[in-house]
């Protein structure tokens, strides 16, 4: 009886995860999960949840403008982060790592729930592949009635700096800009959410103006140098004999 409590608990998460994803591999994360109050309360409760996060920021470099916000909102907490980071890679090598997130009382519910990544990049060309395996967060959830999980939702989007060229995402949006991942908890529980794109990023504008610059300069430089070739290469003029 305490295990299927438990599960009744766990089973009420709602999660959305929104990226903003720049050419060069920056970006910016708004996530957000709700959960009973009750369960907050095996991490502490709401400064509890506050302190990983704290503890998640300082171990992560590639974050900045880092911010946090735990609130009680009736019988559930709400959990918000966002932030910038530097590098997408470095952001999924954090997440996916040895990090507090995958400590203490997270342990068996939070890196099911950050799931498994794959990432490929051969030039322009990159593959990214997500499995998120919420039914590994939440065992025993089968044993549930559907009501259970009556409006609970998982929600992930990707803002990209690109068209993906293939992608597995339920409905997309901006011309295929943006990817969106949109299905209930029950339907997360029955299999795994794979969040796959593919695609090819645009080379930054920072680096386009420099290449152009560049061959500007060296073009100009190149102009002058033949200009100074041909005149070396001219004979003086010498006036006429009278």
């Amino acid at each position: 009886m305490a295990g299927v409590g438990c599960v009744v608990l766990v089973s009420c998460i709602d999660g959305r995860e929104e990226f903003w994803l720049a050419g060069d591999g920056s970006g910016r994360a708004l996530i957000r999960y709700t959960l009973p109050a009750s369960l907050a309360l095996s991490c502490g409760g709401e400064p509890g949840l506050e302190k990983v996060l704290d503890e998640f920021i300082r171990q992560t470099p590639t974050l900045t403008n880092a911010t946090r916000r735990v609130s009680r909102e009736g019988e559930r907490t709400a959990v918000e982060f966002q932030a910038s980071f530097k590098s997408a890679l470095d952001l999924m090598n954090a997440v996916r790592g040895e990090s507090v997130l995958a400590s203490g009382n997270l342990k068996s519910t939070v890196p099911p729930l950050i799931g498994h990544f794959d990432f490929q990049r051969s030039g322009l060309a990159v593959e990214l592949t997500r499995t998120v395996q919420p039914a590994q967060a939440l065992p025993g959830a089968f044993l549930m009635p559907s009501s259970q999980f009556n409006g609970r939702r998982l929600v992930y989007i990707l803002h990209l700096p690109m068209v993906a060229e293939a992608s597995s995402a339920t409905r997309t949006a901006d011309g295929g800009r943006t990817l969106i991942w949109d299905q209930t908890l029950q339907e997360g529980l029955k299999k795994p959410v794979v969040i796959h794109f593919k695609g090819h990023v645009p080379l930054p504008w920072p680096l386009v103006a420099g290449l152009a610059a560049a061959l500007t300069g060296m073009g100009c430089l190149g102009f002058i140098g033949v200009r100074r070739l041909r005149k070396l290469a001219t004979p003086p003029h010498s006036p006429a004999s009278e």
